[in-house]
């Protein structure tokens, strides 16, 4: 898992899960489902301080020459508005 779009398919996938579960695999698949919303609750941080971070530079800096707002490294990808 590497986006956000996978992100979301992780999260749905587990629901079906959840839905589908018996009686004896529902505890499993309930403490499964807890651990997926404590990582995708960091993750989904993780890129809001991004997007949070591009906002800023396009407000301070304001578009580049082809009205585009400026890309900036973060970490080990590149993020854009």
């Amino acid at each position: 898992m590497s986006t956000l779009k996978d992100l979301n398919k992780y999260l749905f996938d587990q629901l079906d899960r959840l839905a589908k579960a018996d009686k004896e695999g529902l505890e499993i698949e309930i403490d499964r489902a807890q651990t997926m919303v404590g990582i995708s609750a960091e993750i989904i941080k993780a890129h809001t301080t991004q997007l949070d971070a591009v906002k800023l530079v396009a407000q301070y800096k304001g578009l580049n020459q082809d009205q585009q707002v400026p890309r900036i490294a973060l970490g080990d990808m590149d993020v854009e508005v």
